[in-house]
């Protein structure tokens, strides 16, 4: 049985450190995480026991951080905005939350001049209409999951995969940016 290496996750740790950042993950998730490859294995590295039984946040951000260093920013910041697509799909993470991640992204020099003009430009528009009326927030949100269905192939349980869903979104992105751009809102 081969045992698994921490560095093999190295990109699944940064997502976990940013989802941790805005709290749409706990530290139990993470420790459940852990918990899963310590099972499937004889022996373990000892950064998994720390992750399992990491008694505070603090700590499991700082593990989380340290092993985390070497993350591809262009796959994470893309795995993040899928698993955001999917906390919107199930309704389990707020939208003004989602939103502000998605701006936090926008920053990534990884990503395409659209991809950040267009991330940038949700939240701006959200900030503008919070208090607006309930239909042009539910437009809003579908054009947002529009846009995200880009990256709609990440989810924490696929990580071992994200590198090709990467290639592929980059295969495909010119081609759904433009329609996207075409239906944005302003």
């Amino acid at each position: 049985m081969k045992r698994a290496s921490i560095k093999d996750y190295k990109n699944l740790l940064k997502v976990f450190v940013i989802l941790l950042e805005y709290g749409v993950i706990t530290k139990n998730y993470i420790a459940g995480w852990a918990d899963s490859i310590l099972a499937s294995e004889n022996e373990s590295e000892y950064t998994f026991i720390e992750l399992s039984t990491s008694k505070n946040l603090l700590d499991t951000v700082q593990i989380l951080n340290k092993n985390s260093t070497n993350a591809d920013t262009e796959i994470t910041s893309r795995a993040v905005l899928g698993v955001l697509y999917h906390l919107l799909l199930e309704e389990q993470a707020a939208l003004k939350t989602v939103f502000e991640m998605a701006t936090q992204i926008s920053y990534e020099q990884q990503l395409t001049p659209d991809e950040q003009f267009l991330l940038y430009r949700f939240d701006e528009h959200t900030v503008l209409n919070l208090n607006d009326v309930y239909e042009t927030l539910r437009l809003l949100k579908t054009n947002f999951l529009d846009f995200l269905d880009i990256y709609k192939g990440f989810r924490l349980d696929n990580y071992e995969s994200w590198s090709a869903v990467s290639e592929k979104v980059k295969l495909e992105l010119p081609m759904k940016l433009e329609a996207v751009k075409r239906n944005f809102l302003y």
